[in-house]
């Protein structure tokens, strides 16, 4: 009956869903893809990992990174929601792994992609409940594996709201693999079965770092990184400030929509230098005094040789960005009060005195300047960081034999 019933009501509003998508340019990008492509690379079995966006999408490539070299998986497929997503996991992986778009949650959809492939397991990154997905995986027999789950306190009271029809969904989901406590309790109070719930860890604090530079070089750089609309107002006044009291220092500015580029161009100060990060990336970076970010993918390697970096998504609210990032490569981190979906990211940090939160443009200034001139003190923030990042690195190693358990069990000849 709840089948029915949801699909009953998905048909229903589809047609207007596809109405607004086509007037949005992000979503028209891979419409057509998610309305039934098909997963063409599949002669032997490969595991199905599903990642929303850019930061599941980092999460997916550490995972078949990491699984690649150390468990028995040979072939894998990934599916995003949306297209800069797809596109920056096809650029990574290049020919290696499959990449395609998320067919929408519609049952020929699913089962077009489906058609022909041998999937050992569906990993769904973080919270992607998508019914008729969850349900065509359990038909065929394919385990069904929440990953790094979570529920943003946004999320909670809708899903609670819900309880009565996800309990149908959780039903046909074999594993849930939480990244704390906190977050399993979420998962019983919206109708998960206690017994399928375990704890691993958090998934953000690992990376699979290769090809990235000698992170201990550092270079006379400040980063502003996944900087959100809102914020900008608050931002770009400390750039001038910062040039005039670091001579020679160079600001990076990346912006989390690539949309807000030409915006924050024309409310720069007209006598600074101005440079697109396109256009000197890979050559030496000539004497400028501000460099906006043009590109995806980049912002990990700029945070490595940052003296420096604060974290957006923070200060205005909109529940922050992965604030661990820097610390990967002991760049002190600052972001703001709005961390809403990193809350216990942000205390354990803070706890450790690997960072530092500021609660508007006046406080970030100032703590820019204090950093930049205590190297002993940089240098402190920085080593916390990277003893905090080390301590946590057990969650993925935990994760990935929890999938292994699971998923080959479903393998021809288990």
């Amino acid at each position: 009956m709840w089948k029915v019933a949801y699909n009953l009501v998905i048909h229903l509003v589809f047609p207007f869903f596809a109405l607004f998508s086509l007037t949005k340019k992000k979503m028209r990008k891979n419409f057509l893809e998610r309305l039934g492509g098909r997963a063409h690379r599949a002669p032997g079995p490969a595991l199905w990992i599903h990642a929303a966006s850019i930061g599941e999408a980092v999460i997916a490539e550490n995972l078949v990174n990491y699984m690649s070299s150390r468990t028995p998986f040979g072939r894998f497929a990934v599916t995003t929601n949306t297209y800069y997503a797809r596109d920056l996991l096809r650029k990574r992986f290049a020919e290696r792994v499959y990449v395609s778009s998320l067919p929408f949650d519609l049952p020929f959809s699913i089962k077009r992609f489906m058609e022909g492939s041998t999937f050992l397991a569906l990993l769904l990154v973080e919270t992607e409940l998508w019914p008729n997905l969850i349900w065509a995986a359990h038909a065929q027999g394919i385990p069904v594996i929440i990953v790094n789950g979570r529920i943003s306190d946004d999320t909670l009271p809708q899903y609670r709201r819900f309880s009565f029809f996800l309990k149908h969904v959780f039903a046909d989901v074999d594993l849930v693999i939480a990244q704390s406590e906190q977050q399993a309790e979420r998962f019983r109070s919206i109708g998960m079965d206690p017994s399928r719930i375990l704890q691993a860890g958090n998934l953000k604090y690992y990376r699979f770092l290769d090809n990235l530079p000698d992170s201990s070089i550092k270079e006379d750089t400040i980063c502003f990184g996944s900087v959100k609309e809102k914020e900008l107002p608050l931002i770009l006044p400390l750039i001038e400030p910062l040039i005039g009291s670091f001579p020679g220092y160079s600001v990076y500015v990346v912006p989390r929509e690539l949309n807000l580029i030409d915006g924050i161009e024309e409310n720069l100060p007209k006598h600074l230098r101005v440079s697109r990060f396109s256009n000197i990336k890979g050559s030496r970076p000539p004497e400028v005094d501000v460099v906006v970010v043009d590109t995806v993918g980049d912002l990990m390697n700029i945070y490595s040789h940052s003296r420096v970096a604060f974290v957006g998504g923070s200060l205005a609210p909109y529940g922050g960005q992965n604030i661990l990032e820097p610390l990967f490569f002991g760049t002190p981190v600052l972001f703001g009060p709005h961390i809403e979906n990193f809350r216990e990211i942000g205390a354990m940090i803070l706890s450790a005195g690997a960072g530092l939160m500021v609660h508007d443009g006046k406080e970030l200034l100032e703590t820019i300047q204090v950093l930049l001139r205590n190297p002993e003190k940089r240098e402190g923030l920085g080593n916390a960081g990277l003893r905090l990042i080390r301590e946590q690195e057990g969650a993925m190693a935990k994760t990935v034999s929890l999938i292994t358990e699971a998923a080959w069990k479903n393998s021809p000849g288990s």
